[in-house]
């Protein structure tokens, strides 16, 4: 397993054409890489969540469901509840984890804008830990609102991501997200209508998986 934080676009493209199995996880900190990655899988489809359909607003909820097609929809859940702005998703208690589930089986890619908030709803700076179902792990400075970090998997699927909080900023401030990225293997039936429509991958050849 390889582990990589800055990863330019050109070591991306030359990782993806010429050694496609150096690594089962790729890690990013930026949303451009991350998507072209994406762009360059074979029979890959993004979508985006900016949870503004997330409800109830600011009603706490130990469970909160998205609104994506199915194989790439998710489920989210936090210690003490989760709340939306109708467009970000944070705890509700100070220095909890966040807990992202994907249970389609077919989501490959994962990424995400990571925050801090204060009581006030400022930002906040300081550190989080990103651990996928497999074990991988990525320690990210966050900052503002809109820091990036994301995974690609060309081995298993992922099926679970959990945004754990540490040091200071993340014991004392609630933890959000926003503009999640998730990349998944289309059903087949799915995969041909977004062919017939004009969307997302056509004439492209599917993996085996």
């Amino acid at each position: 397993m390889q582990f990589q934080t800055r990863l330019t676009l050109a070591a991306a493209v030359a990782v993806a054409i010429t050694a496609p199995s150096m690594a089962a996880i790729t890690v990013f900190d930026s949303r451009a890489t991350f998507n072209i990655w994406g762009q360059l899988q074979n029979d890959m489809n993004l979508a985006h969540e900016d949870f503004a359909k997330v409800t109830p607003a600011f009603t706490q909820s130990t469970t909160f469901v998205g609104d994506l097609p199915a194989d790439a929809n998710w489920r989210a859940s936090a210690v003490g509840g989760l709340g939306s702005d109708g467009n970000t998703l944070r705890t509700l208690q100070a220095g909890r984890a966040i807990q992202f589930d994907f249970d389609s089986g077919k989501v490959y890619g994962v990424g995400a804008d990571f925050f801090y908030a204060n009581a006030q709803g400022g930002a906040v700076s300081g550190m989080v830990v990103l651990t996928l179902s497999d074990g991988t792990q990525f320690v990210r400075s966050v900052s503002g609102t809109d820091t990036f970090a994301g995974f690609w998997s060309d081995g298993a699927a992922i099926t679970s991501l959990r945004v754990t909080p540490v040091g200071f900023a993340g014991n004392n401030n609630f933890l959000g997200t926003d503009d999640m990225d998730i990349g998944f293997v289309p059903a087949p039936g799915a995969f041909a209508l977004l062919c017939t429509a004009g969307v997302g991958l056509g004439g492209r050849r599917r993996r085996t998986r």
